[in-house]
């Protein structure tokens, strides 16, 4: 069971990483937990088997936000991560002046998040999750009309998960094709 908006659902976690030019899906996952919290290593992980690198910037929404994970990554990824929920993040983004001066070296690492996600350079990055991964859901839920996975079980689920990602995929890339050579 998984609280929603609406109330409680029977159902699971999607996850998708997404290339931000292409919208081509570069790593999927289905769990069965409520949240993203702990979801950050391991879609990494899944993105390096994939690709064979780590990705060098990275915006996720406030779920993902979890200072331990966070952490893992500082040296290797620049990530985006806003501290609280979007609408909250957009609502600071648009009323907060960009932070000016050097950061101060007291400050956690959530805070350096939130401070950085102030930048203007911080908010022109963020802004492009919104044209990156946001549609590839749309696309799958709203134009294929993919709302709910037909077998039961974990395992059976992230086979079916894994295959509408897939042709997510194929349909962006012949699509790409289709115009390049049309």
């Amino acid at each position: 069971m998984m609280k929603t908006r609406t109330g409680y659902v029977q159902g699971y976690n999607a996850q998708v990483a997404v290339d931000c030019d292409s919208q081509v899906i570069v790593a999927t996952d289905l769990t069965q937990d409520c949240n993203d919290k702990n979801k950050l290593v391991p879609m990494m992980d899944k993105i390096k088997e994939n690709t064979g690198k780590l990705p060098k910037r990275g915006t996720m929404d406030a779920g993902y936000d979890n200072e331990e994970q966070i952490r893992q990554f500082r040296d290797d990824v620049d990530l985006y991560i806003p501290t609280q929920k979007d609408w909250k993040q957009r609502k600071a983004m648009r009323e907060l002046p960009p932070p000016r001066g050097r950061i101060p070296k007291k400050l956690t690492l959530r805070e350096r998040m939130e401070r950085k996600l102030l930048t203007r350079k911080g908010k022109d990055i963020y802004k492009k999750r919104g044209a990156s991964v946001e549609p590839v859901n749309g696309q799958i839920k709203s134009i294929r009309r993919f709302d709910r996975l037909s077998p039961r079980g974990l395992q059976k689920g992230k086979g079916e998960w894994t295959f509408i990602c897939t042709t997510h995929n194929i349909l962006k890339l012949w699509r790409k094709t289709a115009t390049v050579s049309g």
